[in-house]
C-alpha cells in the first residue's frame, strides 16, 4: 500500500464459509483521520469483514492491507490496531484498572499511567476499585473502549459502540470520535443507530448478504435541497418541460398531488426565476435533508431483517 494516507484497502475481497459468501467482492479504503460506518441487515458480513481486517480470519479472495501489512493470507494482528467489540469481555472479579493492567502485559506498550488517563478519557474513575463484575452495562462499554485506545492506535473499530451508554453517554462518545479522527486515527464503526452513525461519519457502506450497495459521502449526502412544487396539469407540463431541458429529474411524491423536482440551496433563485418567467404557478417550495434511515430503506425495500 504506497499511499501514506491510507490506514486500510481492500480490494475484491470476499469470505466463503462451505457454499456460503459472507462476503462478496468487497472494495473498501480507509483514510487515516476519517470515520467510516457499516450499515446492513443482520448477517451482512459485518463480523466478518472485521474479521479479516484485524487478522483473525484470511480472505477466501482478493487482497487486505491495513496499516501496510498484508492481511490476505495470514492471521496477525498488526501493531497499531484497536477494536471494541459489541459484548466486551472482562475478568469479572478484578477492577477497571487492573483488567487493563493484565491486557497492558500482552504487549508491554501501555504504561500504568497510560491506563488511567484512557480511563478518565472514557469517563471511568481510575481509583474506583469495585470488580467489573457490578458495572453497568454502559459502564463495560467504557471500559471496552477504554481498553481499545490505552494503545493509542492509529486504526480503531468499533462495534455497536454505544451499546448500553446513555443519552450524555452517547454525546460524550460521539465528541471523543471526533477527537481521534481530528487527531489522524482511521476509525472503522458498525451500529444499528444510524442517526449516530450519520453525526460522526465521513462516509458510509451500505451492505447487503456481503455485497455493497453504495458507499455514500455524507458531506455531500447531508446537504440541504430544496423541494418544488406546482399547482395543477398545465404547470406540470411546463415544469417537465424545463426538467427535461435542465436534465434534471422530477420526482413523484407520494405525499403531494403533482410531480416535484428537489433542488440544491444554491440553484433555486436561478430556478425559481425562471419558472415564475415561465408562468408557472409555484404551489410550495420546503427545504428537506435525507436521512441515512430513508436511503437504507430505499436501498433495501421493505424486507425486514434488522439493522447491523
Amino acid at each position: 500500500m504506497s499511499d501514506p494516507a491510507k490506514a486500510a484497502q481492500l480490494r475484491g475481497v470476499g469470505k466463503r464459509y462451505g457454499s456460503r459468501w459472507a462476503v462478496q467482492d468487497l472494495d473498501l479504503d480507509l483514510n487515516f483521520g476519517q470515520v467510516v460506518g457499516f450499515i446492513g441487515p443482520n448477517g451482512a458480513g459485518k463480523t466478518t469483514l472485521i474479521r479479516m481486517m484485524t487478522g483473525l480470519s484470511t480472505a477466501s479472495t482478493g487482497k487486505i492491507e491495513v496499516l501496510d501489512t498484508d492481511l490476505t493470507r495470514q492471521t496477525r494482528s498488526p501493531d497499531g490496531i484497536g477494536m471494541v467489540a459489541e459484548h466486551p469481555r472482562f475478568v469479572p472479579y478484578l477492577s477497571a484498572r487492573k483488567n487493563l493492567r493484565l491486557l497492558a502485559r500482552i504487549r508491554n506498550v501501555a504504561s500504568d499511567e497510560d491506563i488511567a488517563e484512557t480511563l478518565r478519557r472514557v469517563g471511568l474513575d481510575p481509583q474506583d476499585r469495585r470488580a467489573v463484575r457490578g458495572y453497568s452495562l454502559g459502564m463495560r462499554q467504557r471500559l471496552g473502549v477504554a481498553q481499545a485506545l490505552m494503545e493509542r492506535p492509529r486504526l480503531l473499530f468499533l462495534d455497536e459502540p454505544t451499546n448500553g451508554l446513555d443519552p450524555r453517554g452517547i454525546v460524550e462518545f460521539r465528541e471523543l470520535i471526533r477527537q481521534l479522527a481530528a487527531a489522524g486515527v482511521a476509525v472503522f464503526v458498525a451500529s444499528h443507530l444510524l442517526t449516530e452513525l450519520e453525526q460522526v461519519c465521513d462516509r458510509v457502506l451500505f451492505v447487503r448478504r456481503g455485497r455493497v450497495l453504495e458507499e455514500l459521502d455524507l458531506h455531500c449526502f447531508q446537504e440541504e435541497t430544496v423541494r418544488v412544487s406546482v399547482t395543477g396539469p398545465d404547470d406540470v407540463a411546463a415544469l417537465r418541460e424545463w426538467a427535461a431541458h435542465a436534465g434534471i429529474a422530477l420526482t413523484d411524491q407520494d405525499d403531494t398531488r403533482w410531480p416535484t423536482v428537489e433542488l440544491a440551496t444554491s440553484d433555486v433563485p436561478e430556478t425559481l426565476a425562471h419558472l415564475i418567467r415561465a408562468g408557472v404557478r409555484i404551489e410550495a417550495v420546503n427545504r428537506t435533508q435525507r436521512s441515512l434511515e430513508q436511503r437504507f430503506l430505499e436501498l433495501t425495500g421493505s424486507e425486514s431483517e434488522g439493522v447491523s
